[in-house]
């Protein structure tokens, strides 16, 4: 049955009713013809297609009955479930928008990271640069320094050997 449409089932039954009464006149007609008066007790029992219509029709009336009962309420359902369907989408709409805009932002901080990291490792690597120099001056500072002052204490040490030589030469004399 479509979704939105409902049989009367006085139709459905007017028309199913339609084809047992021409049955039914045919038999009567074959009667009166004198073929079945052999058997009387054979025409009075219905024939499977008359069981068939019957069994038919009230299978119709049954259904027509429990659509009427169940097709109101599974129509308020379905109407819920357009709704709550629109919704679901509206709200899967806005949060596949937010996750964009998340994606976006997301990225754009991503970015700035990635060039803070390269601004600060070339601010590293000019430190280490300058630190390798300030090291390589110290040392040699260090050596210059180690030179002068051995130096400056064989100079001293000559000076005191002059004057003692000195001075036992004037001691002497």
């Amino acid at each position: 049955m479509a979704e939105n449409s409902f049989v009367d089932p006085r139709s459905v039954l007017n028309e199913l009713s339609e084809p047992a009464a021409i049955d039914a006149d045919t038999s009567t007609q074959s009667n009166n013809s004198g073929r079945s008066l052999q058997n009387p007790a054979k025409d009075l029992r219905p024939s499977a297609n008359d069981q068939d219509v019957q069994c038919s029709l009230a299978a119709l009336q049954l259904s027509a009955g429990v659509l009427q009962i169940a097709e109101p309420p599974l129509d308020h359902v379905r109407a819920q479930l357009r709704e709550l369907i629109g919704r679901q989408n509206k709200i899967y709409i806005d949060l596949s928008k937010e996750k964009y805009k998340l994606d976006c932002s997301e990225v754009a901080k991503l970015n700035d990271m990635m060039s803070d990291v390269r601004r600060y490792k070339d601010k590293l690597t000019r430190i280490k640069k300058e630190m390798q120099s300030i090291y390589q001056r110290t040392k040699d500072l260090k050596k210059r320094a180690a030179n002068v002052a051995a130096c400056k204490q064989r100079d001293y040490r000559r000076k005191l050997d002059r004057q003692h030589h000195e001075e036992s030469l004037i001691g002497s004399q």
